[in-house]
């Protein structure tokens, strides 16, 4: 699967998104930006990453999602999934570079596999694509989004980092589904959803996640504490989900929040 990548998604220089520099970010809020030790071109990374994580606006200040990423940190830990499950898909949504990341098959990759792949969806061989890698393999090494997610496992035992291993996910907490799904038909319009026909879309959670229909479907539909969120039909011997058109993707985890209490 080819996707093409933008210019401007190489704007993080060489830096990834790491989790040191988002604990303390959800601990201080809007301060941090005064207070804090990167240097000047990381805090330039890092607030790109905060805007297409959707935890701040183009004025820096503080979204919901904010609000609702930092009651999990707090609530569980800095490892929770539906915390870099939701950081995940808002980079998949909203940046070409981490969307390109989805149409990789599960596998080990080579850096030169990838960089030859980058050339050939940015177009041109310039520093960019090497900038762009680093940023792509330092997520998966500096926040659990790599080993939690399986989106990018690297042998921390090699000297020289040879291979990237994409495992993906066997299992997902049903909320973070219905967050992809949700912020999927807010994009494509589509709120009647068979989840073997959409396991191609880049931006599916089968696809931003690496997991199989199967045990997507096995993980939305063990559990009822989303159930309100969704409807399910069985039609065809198929099953279909269907979205409610009066919730939206940022709503449903504030409520999903406020039942946790």
């Amino acid at each position: 699967m080819r996707y093409s990548i933008a210019v401007r998604d190489f704007k993080y220089g060489s830096f990834g998104l790491r989790q040191e520099w988002l604990y303390d970010f959800l601990k201080k809020g809007e301060p941090f930006f005064n207070d804090n030790s990167l240097g000047p071109r990381q805090i330039e990374a890092f607030i790109y990453y905060l805007r297409d994580s959707e935890l701040i606006d183009k004025k820096k200040k503080l979204t919901r999602l904010y609000y609702i990423v930092r009651d999990l940190y707090y609530r569980e830990g800095g490892n929770s999934q539906t915390l870099w499950g939701i950081i995940w898909i808002n980079l998949c949504f909203n940046v070409s570079l981490y969307t390109w990341w989805t149409t990789l098959e599960i596998g080990n990759y080579c850096r030169k596999e990838l960089l030859e792949k980058l050339i050939v969806s940015y177009g041109k061989n310039n520093k960019s694509i090497r900038s762009g890698f680093n940023s792509i393999r330092e997520t998966s090494v500096k926040s659990p989004i790599g080993e939690l997610l399986g989106q990018g496992i690297i042998d921390r035992n090699s000297r020289i980092t040879r291979e990237i291993l994409k495992a993906g996910c066997n299992s997902l907490p049903p909320i973070l589904i219905l967050y992809n799904l949700y912020k999927l038909a807010e994009k494509e319009g589509i709120y009647r959803i068979e989840l073997q026909d959409i396991e191609d879309i880049p931006l599916s959670p089968q696809r931003v996640f690496a997991i199989s229909t199967q045990n997507l479907e096995r993980s939305l539909f063990k559990s009822s504490e989303c159930e309100s969120f969704y409807k399910l039909s069985i039609e065809d011997r198929r099953n279909y989900v269907y979205l409610s058109e009066d919730l939206n993707s940022i709503g449903i985890l504030e409520e999903y929040i406020r039942r946790k209490g």
